[in-house]
């Protein structure tokens, strides 16, 4: 299980920005077939992030991919067009229950089984960002194939009518549970995306804070 202590999206239809993500010397790369892609996009995201696995050198950095989330009809196509090259790890969104984390297992083995690679050898990171997840952490957390927990502030806060503040405390109770479980099941725990980037201050206020909550990395974009 490598460290990640940042975690970078780069949307999966554009082969110059993974590209350039791989230039920043980051931890781990997640090439995005879900929010960071347009619905009509998905396809050409499936084709660039297939070469990009093929082709590309990632070096020490860790290869990621993010699909779409289950039962939404396009995560099938998403694991089809990428697991074959042989991705370090497939992030899930909007998990919330264990059985999505046992469908995708299940369709990871079936390749790893076919291609003769070791069972287990693609792990998951699970994105909770949902009332409903957050509330079902504790049997979301078990799953023998997981390895990180994320959390997805922005839709989560939607999720409850929240707003979104500066200071977070909308966001806190659910920030700490995503840590509470992770560490409960030697997981690791990354925190939420500060969207404002720009604003240099008050992201590294919040990336200190997710340190001192318990948090070992960070999703970036």
């Amino acid at each position: 299980m490598n460290p990640r202590r940042a975690l970078l999206y780069t949307p999966g239809d554009s082969r110059p920005k993974i590209e350039k993500a791989l230039t920043l010397d980051v931890d781990c790369i997640c090439m995005d077939m879900e929010d960071g892609t347009a619905h009509n996009r998905k396809e050409k995201a499936r084709k660039t992030i297939s070469v990009a696995l093929k082709e590309f050198d990632f070096g020490r950095t860790e290869k990621l991919i993010r699909i779409n989330g289950a039962g939404t009809g396009l995560a099938e196509d998403d694991l089809a067009a990428t697991l074959l090259h042989h991705p370090d790890g497939v992030v899930l969104p909007k998990v919330e229950n264990l059985a999505q984390l046992e469908w995708l297992s299940d369709e990871i083995a079936k390749v790893e089984q076919a291609e003769g690679w070791e069972l287990n050898s693609i792990r998951m990171l699970a994105v909770v960002e949902s009332a409903k997840g957050i509330i079902n952490l504790q049997e979301i957390a078990t799953h023998p194939r997981l390895d990180a927990l994320i959390f997805g502030a922005e839709d989560y806060a939607a999720s409850i009518g929240a707003t979104r503040t500066k200071n977070g405390m909308e966001i806190l109770f659910a920030r700490s549970q995503v840590v509470l479980h992770a560490k409960a099941n030697d997981l690791q725990a990354i925190d939420v995306v500060f969207v404002n980037f720009k604003d240099a201050v008050n992201l590294k206020i919040d990336a200190l804070l997710g340190a001192q909550l318990g948090f070992t990395g960070k999703q970036i974009i």
